[in-house]
């Protein structure tokens, strides 16, 4: 019934994690309707996202391009060029727009480590799928100082499997000594969704965090 082109944009929209076959249709339409100015302002908008913002090669979060240093190999986010943050705590998220919840709770100061993936066998994903090795091996062997891992995952098989699977490198790379690890105080609910935690909560879990023994 609709062009091609419509259902093909539809499809695409798809992509999006909670857009279902009504809401792409919907939001398909809605671009197509769209005055020519906004439509182009709107087009123009994800060229220039695409082409400005990367992830930050120190903690994996948005950071946007430097046209001063065109090596993408340094370019970090705001996060880590704040010399105000505590570089004594880095926070492990999976996702990177886990970022955006904790720092919502305006509570925690220090870094952040996105580990892209949580090790999940009974999905293939492996310790190799996830950044723990660059965490452990770039920002944790080098450093001197006394290092707190927070820990800020959706509880769940897959967070027990990471846990673990970070204290036995950390065992082996002998690094416990200098590593603490904790995570959110008990009070969230099961299987929480870091994405729907209200701020009070967040805060709350946060301040009270308690060392993984």
């Amino acid at each position: 019934m609709l062009p091609q082109a419509i259902e093909n944009l539809a499809e695409k929209l798809r992509f999006f994690p909670g857009v279902g076959n009504r809401s792409s249709l919907k939001l398909a339409l809605d671009i197509l309707q769209l005055p020519e100015d906004k439509f182009l302002e709107f087009d123009q908008s994800l060229t220039e996202v695409r082409a400005q913002v990367c992830f930050c090669t120190n903690c994996g979060f948005f950071a946007q391009k430097s046209t001063q240093i065109p090596d993408e190999t340094k370019i970090q986010c705001e996060i880590c060029n704040n010399s105000s943050r505590n570089t004594s705590q880095i926070c492990l998220v999976e996702k990177t727009t886990d970022v955006i919840t904790v720092e919502r709770g305006n509570v925690y100061r220090g870094l952040y480590h996105v580990l892209t993936n949580l090790i999940s066998p009974l999905d293939n994903i492996f310790a190799e799928d996830t950044t723990i090795n660059d965490l452990v091996e770039r920002r944790l062997s080098g450093n001197k100082d006394k290092i707190e891992l927070i820990l800020f995952l959706k509880a769940g098989f897959a967070a027990e499997a990471t846990t673990a699977y970070l204290k036995e490198f950390l065992k082996q790379k002998k690094l416990l000594e200098k590593v603490t690890i904790t995570r959110l105080a008990q009070g969230l609910p099961l299987y929480y969704n870091p994405e729907t935690l209200d701020q009070a909560t967040m805060a709350k879990a946060l301040e009270d965090r308690r060392e993984i023994s």
